[in-house]
């Protein structure tokens, strides 16, 4: 009898502890992370900024942005919601017949606002290019005296011998990272490299190094398709591949203690700071010996998607403090906006040295009732104009913050 006792105690304090483990890593972080459920949003009016919406075709869906601080235009990735609501891999949509091949770079120049308050939109040729580019994160930097841009390019699955589109709901997309150089004479982007690897597996965000050469992609899945690749929110999941320019190769250079790996950003100390989707957290990593060792982990408590780093070492994060609202906005994105959330880490490398894990997380806009602010997912701040700009994957419009005087 005292052995069945103790084998039942045994079973017993097992389901306990596995329940435990359960409620911990997974519903704990869906009820009070992904759901938001007893999070505070506050309404816009609480932060010091006057926003404007600009709508124009040329400025939906944008995912990305980059600003070129020096020259004062800031670049998005984007293209119509209706093509982005079919063909979007990063959110498992794999309509091919859906897409508008409209995907282009706009520009802005983000001082002269104009009589239409446009500030100068237009967008970049891309000589040869144009109609095979569904675009996602980019990154930009000077490279002999000109602007070089990496651009994630999900292209639709092609069978090499017909020609013909193959299944993109079984094989997933032919995801590469195009490179090319802006000459602004002609504001024409003309094609330098292509960078294709089994290692750029389900492409999101990228981050270059200052030398233009080593960069690093986050895939923020383990699978291109698959029945269990939605719960990968819940459990865990994606990789950092790590690639060179110069050579074209990329190697899978961390692939542990990830969480829907999503925006990223590299700063000058040789940090690379990821935004995982699935847990909120921030984990920061250094290249060593070809591999990207995870030095530091900083929880926001929100879903984050693209990073900033601006000219002071702030790091920015565009994050969801509604998820719901977010893909329902996504369903219907001309009608139904989601609250959106800035986040900022002051001198985060600063932190590091000092604080560790205890970095202090602060919010540096938000709005609760979605009046003014996209379903972001980007957001950069300019401190020179003292502005914010904010832009989303499934938005009609980006917004334009300026900062009140004090």
């Amino acid at each position: 009898m005292a052995g069945i006792l103790g084998n039942r105690a045994i079973f017993w304090s097992f389901i306990v502890l596995a329940t435990s483990v359960i409620y911990r890593t997974y519903i704990h972080n869906f009820i009070f992370l992904t759901l938001g459920i007893g999070r505070e949003i506050q309404p816009i009016e609480d932060f010091p900024w006057t926003c404007t919406r600009i709508s124009h075709s040329l400025l939906e869906g944008c995912e990305d942005l980059w600003l070129d601080e020096q020259d004062r235009k800031l670049y998005a990735a984007c293209n119509n919601l209706n093509s982005r609501k079919g063909w979007s891999p990063g959110g498992s949509l794999y309509n091919i017949s859906a897409r508008s091949r409209t995907d282009h770079i706009a520009v802005i120049d983000v001082d002269q606002p104009g009589s239409n308050g446009l500030y100068g939109l237009c967008h970049l040729n891309i000589g040869g290019y144009q109609d095979d580019l569904d675009l996602h994160g980019f990154d930009v930097r000077k490279v002999d005296g000109r602007l070089r841009f990496w651009l994630i390019n999900h292209r639709p699955p092609v069978d090499h011998v017909t020609g013909e589109f193959l299944e993109a709901l079984v094989v997933g997309a032919n995801s590469t990272v195009e490179i090319f150089d802006l000459d602004e004479t002609s504001n024409t982007l003309g094609h330098f490299k292509t960078v294709a690897s089994e290692a750029i597996l389900t492409p999101n965000g990228l981050a270059v190094e200052e030398d233009g050469l080593g960069f690093v992609v986050t895939n923020d899945h383990n699978t291109k398709t698959g029945t269990f690749r939605g719960l990968e929110m819940l459990s865990g999941g994606g990789s950092l591949a790590y690639c060179r320019s110069d050579t074209g190769k990329c190697h899978i250079a961390a692939d542990k203690g990830l969480s829907i790996p999503n925006g990223i950003a590299h700063d000058k100390n040789g940090y690379y700071y990821v935004a995982n989707s699935g847990s909120g957290d921030i984990t920061v990593h250094k290249l060593v010996n070809k591999e990207l060792i995870m030095v530091e982990s900083i929880n926001t408590g929100y879903p984050m998607d693209n990073l900033w780093l601006d000219a002071d070492g702030n790091l920015i994060a565009a994050a969801f403090p509604d998820t719901i609202a977010f893909v329902k906005s996504s369903v219907d994105p001309y009608n139904v906006f989601a609250p959106a959330t800035v986040l900022m880490i002051n001198e985060i490398a600063e932190q590091l040295k000092t604080s560790g894990k205890n970095v202090k997380v602060t919010k540096l806009a938000e709005d609760r009732d979605a009046n003014s602010l996209p379903s972001s997912t980007v957001a950069v701040h300019d401190m020179k104009g003292h502005k914010l700009f904010l832009a989303g994957i499934f938005s009609p419009f980006i917004t334009i913050c300026e900062q009140r005087p004090k």
